[in-house]
């Protein structure tokens, strides 16, 4: 009997010593898990602190780095990628002028509105973006082509809405769910393509209004098959406020003004 309650006693001092021991060992590592955590946190701030560009976007031209007193700030592009030579890098410019790249164009355009040694011609510091590929001749865009072209954009718009579904790409179900409607409706399959277009350039900033510069995404692929597209769409700001709103968009389209619906 006693060797029992020795024995039970001796069991509950190991297990006491035990449990001290784990809670002491799980102290301990609760410690060396802060001191881990802290340290990860430093560190983490030392990355943030080491790339203060990370989150800092500069314009076309431009490229992020770090001045003196540790912020960033916005320069031209020190040196553009080289290419592999594919002509389809080659940009036109509105001055008519060839660039390698859309990189080179726009780093010209930096360095010479800052009046950089480095800037070729002074006048490239109002040089944008005209189409893509190399400056030529374009075909004429006669009044009749310019007359047809709503009927024209309107079907392109339609078919790029198409190939885009099949590619998963329209991103928005609502977008789907209209196709699906129109093409099954004549009148509609010139209505949605024309909305949905509205919407996909109205990005940057999304103020329900169009630019002439969120038009590039548009024009510049397009003109070197399609001249009437830039004089078309520009003719579009009615009120030459230098916006395009969804009205004078779907109304230079040729909706009626029933058809004219915000969907962006």
């Amino acid at each position: 009997m006693r060797y029992t309650l020795l024995l039970f006693v001796a069991l509950l001092a190991v297990s006491s010593f035990v449990d001290a021991k784990k809670k002491a060992d799980d102290d301990e590592l609760g410690e060396l898990l802060d001191n881990i955590d802290a340290d990860a946190a430093e560190e983490k701030k030392k990355e943030v602190a080491k790339n203060p560009c990370e989150d800092h976007q500069c314009g076309w031209g431009k490229e992020c780095v770090i001045d003196k007193k540790g912020l960033p700030t916005c320069e031209c592009i020190s040196k553009c990628p080289e290419l592999d030579g594919d002509p389809m890098d080659k940009v036109c410019a509105n001055n008519n002028q060839t660039f390698n790249s859309l990189c080179d164009l726009y780093r010209e355009r930096c360095l010479c509105k800052r009046k950089s040694k480095e800037c070729v011609k002074a006048s490239s510091a109002k040089v944008h973006l005209e189409y893509l590929g190399e400056c030529k001749k374009l075909d004429e865009c006669t009044d009749e082509l310019m007359a047809q072209f709503p009927e024209r954009m309107a079907d392109w718009l339609f078919q790029v809405m198409k190939e885009l579904k099949k590619r998963r790409e329209l991103h928005k179900l609502e977008w789907e769910e209209l196709l699906d409607e129109a093409e099954n409706d004549d009148e509609k399959k010139h209505v949605y393509p024309v909305i949905w277009k509205f919407c996909e350039l109205d990005s940057k900033p999304h103020d329900k209004s169009v630019s002439h510069h969120e038009l590039i995404p548009i024009t510049a692929p397009v003109i070197p098959m399609e001249s009437c597209i830039k004089p078309f769409l520009e003719g579009c700001d009615a009120n030459n406020d230098g916006n395009i709103s969804i009205k004078e968009w779907g109304k230079c389209l040729g909706l009626k003004e029933g058809e004219i619906q915000e969907r962006c």
